[in-house]
């Protein structure tokens, strides 16, 4: 009985096949830990990607768009519209587009209040958009500016959560 031995009248083996799949086990083991390992250590980076990946191209179309509002608001009423509009699309793009970023839970609670707050102004510019004078549709201005600071503040908290620098530039 050199490689077995009874065990209630049961024979178990003891040899080199035995001792195989206890290594092969433990490899399987040590390969699955370090794949893990591997994958949640860049798990931050990662999600601090796909924020920036969405916060990037909204905020430079957020720029033009701004920029257009500013020369069109005091002489143009329906090139500033236009604007507007397009803001409030770029806004509502925006809040779709991160509602499908997975976040850890702490920056998933930030990125919740900041998609409401930023839905609340992409309404407000939407109102805003649908002015019938000039006069009117520069009286939205202080209420957009309410607005983004709330969407500045929950921008800030969530770039603060992921490990990024404040936004130098833009609203996201």
């Amino acid at each position: 009985m050199s490689g077995s031995y009874t065990r209630h009248g049961r024979e178990r083996m003891t040899g080199p096949g035995l001792i195989m799949i206890l290594v092969l086990s433990a490899t399987v083991t040590i390969v699955l830990i370090v794949t893990v390992l591997a994958y949640y250590s860049g798990s931050s980076a990662r999600i601090a990607g796909d924020y920036t990946a969405v916060a990037g191209p909204a905020d430079t179309a957020l720029a033009a768009e701004e920029n257009g509002y500013t020369r069109n608001q005091r002489n143009d009423l329906a090139a500033a519209r236009s604007d507007l509009a397009r803001e409030a699309k770029t806004e509502d793009s925006f809040d779709s587009q991160l509602a499908e970023v997975t976040f850890p839970a702490a920056a998933n609670a930030i990125a919740e209040v900041l998609i409401q707050a930023d839905k609340k102004r992409a309404k407000l510019i939407g109102l805003q958009a649908q002015s019938t004078s000039l006069g009117e549709l520069r009286s939205f201005d202080s209420g957009d500016q309410t607005d983004a600071a709330a969407v500045q503040l929950q921008v800030g908290r969530i770039r603060q959560a992921l490990g990024l620098a404040p936004a130098s530039q833009g609203l996201f």
